[in-house]
């Protein structure tokens, strides 16, 4: 599980903002449902971050997968090559390098892994553990000054330091250990690979492919998926899925060999919803199939597209960010969706969703903690910042109460994050 989050100097995000997904243990919101014990810590399942249009909210998520991204492909640059670096340029500061730090449990074992980096070069890089009964260590250590390797318990960075390996500047020590066979760097990396994802909710193409080969290949899951589906209430209770063999014949020729090899591995699969057709006497008869792509709302579609990450995520305990949640789905829908994640009985393993929204419905005391709420908004100069619900402070000086109408209070203003505009335009008067 992530439990924390920082990000510096990033697109519309200036000064360094953090996120701590720690469960606060002086509320007793919910119930005190909605967190998961993992490592003797009480760590959030659900957080959610309301926000004017254009305040940065999808920035706090790109930062995720722009750090991500680096990990994995970093390894691969050239000498000279330039990394992912998309800084704030709304300062006189620029050239500042680019912050990304992540805490996370792993099993019992809990490690911040982060780095700092301009263009074309790390800046710096550190990683930390710490291990059940075992004090904290800094397994390496790396900026202008050098590098600084743990032997004891980070051996596989003895070689890089030394020199014996070529450590270029536009690459992370991480992914160069991993890539050598380091054990503790390719488990830090496979957390990265498989424990975090990160979803659009308007475009969902992406992982449209995803939930249909999963129906169509894994009966385990197919079975879990169905069931999100019943209970979400569409209309149908069943999908039949068909493979679509690549056929070299009767592919349009010239395609590069890529795309063919991409289609040979994973071949299209046609999805069918089967809808129950009655009689006058309200009987079922028959089913009827519907093609997905073209008899269902793209509202069905979406939410059949996100069952399969879903469902994965809820068995696997992983993490799923989802940019604009709520988009296209009723609000009842949504927040079933949050109640899933905030739910001990559907979220056994201590799966996170971390999400974007509009949907002030979701604003209730019955389905999110205070401290599972934060405001995005960007001040005069443009810059993101984010306000978590537990340290805001009214006007009164106290913060919000448990038994405060949430939904009001923010579309009154009082916790701010909401968008002003000008009346430029003639209209009706209040």
């Amino acid at each position: 599980m992530i439990t924390g989050f920082t990000v510096e100097n990033y697109r519309s995000i200036d000064e360094e903002v953090s996120l701590s997904f720690d469960a606060s243990t002086g509320i007793k919101d919910m119930d005190n449902r909605g967190y998961t014990i993992v490592a003797n810590s009480r760590v959030l399942n659900a957080m959610a971050f309301f926000g004017a249009n254009s305040s940065g909210k999808s920035n706090v998520f790109k930062a995720v997968n722009c750090m991500r991204s680096i990990i994995i492909q970093s390894v691969r640059l050239n000498t000279g090559e330039n990394l992912n670096y998309d800084p704030f340029l709304l300062s006189d500061k620029l050239a500042r390098p680019t912050k990304f730090e992540i805490e996370f449990v792993d099993g019992m074992d809990r490690y911040k892994y982060g780095f700092s980096y301009i263009a074309k070069r790390i800046e710096s890089e550190w990683l930390i553990a710490k291990y059940p009964k075992r004090s904290i260590k800094t397994l390496f250590l790396r900026n202008s000054e050098g590098i600084k390797i743990d032997e004891q318990n980070f051996a596989e960075g003895v070689p890089i330091q030394t020199g014996s390996i070529a450590l270029n500047e536009n690459r992370l020590l991480l992914s160069l250990a991993a890539q050598l066979g380091g054990v503790v760097s390719n488990r830090v990396i496979k957390w990265f690979m498989t424990k975090v994802n990160l979803l659009s909710g308007i475009r969902d193409k992406s992982y449209m492919r995803y939930t249909r080969e999963t129906l169509h290949t894994n009966d385990d899951y197919r079975t879990d998926i169905l069931q999100f589906i019943k209970s979400m209430d569409l209309g149908f209770s069943d999908v039949r899925t068909e493979q679509e063999d690549v056929n070299e014949m009767t592919l349009p020729k010239g395609l590069p060999i890529e795309l063919i090899n991409s289609l040979r591995e994973h071949p299209f699969i046609s999805a069918n919803t089967i809808h129950k057709r009655y009689n006058a006497e309200e009987e079922e008869i028959e089913d009827v199939e519907f093609d997905i792509d073209e008899k269902e709302s793209d509202g069905t579609k979406k939410l059949f597209n996100m069952a399969g990450p879903i469902v994965d995520t809820l068995k696997r305990g992983k993490s799923l960010f989802v940019d604009e949640l709520d988009a296209q789905l009723h609000p009842l829908l949504t927040m079933e969706i949050v109640n899933l994640f905030n739910c001990p009985e559907s979220n056994r393993y201590g799966a996170q969703l971390i999400f974007t929204t509009h949907d002030t419905n979701l604003l209730s005391k019955k389905l999110l903690r205070r401290d599972q709420v934060v405001f995005v908004e960007k001040d005069r100069k443009a810059q993101t910042h984010l306000t978590p619900m537990l340290s805001l402070k009214l006007e009164n000086g106290a913060k919000p109460r448990t038994d405060s109408n949430y939904e009001k209070n923010y579309l009154d203003g009082k916790y701010g994050a909401i968008p002003y505009y000008r009346k430029d335009f003639e209209g009706c008067d209040d």
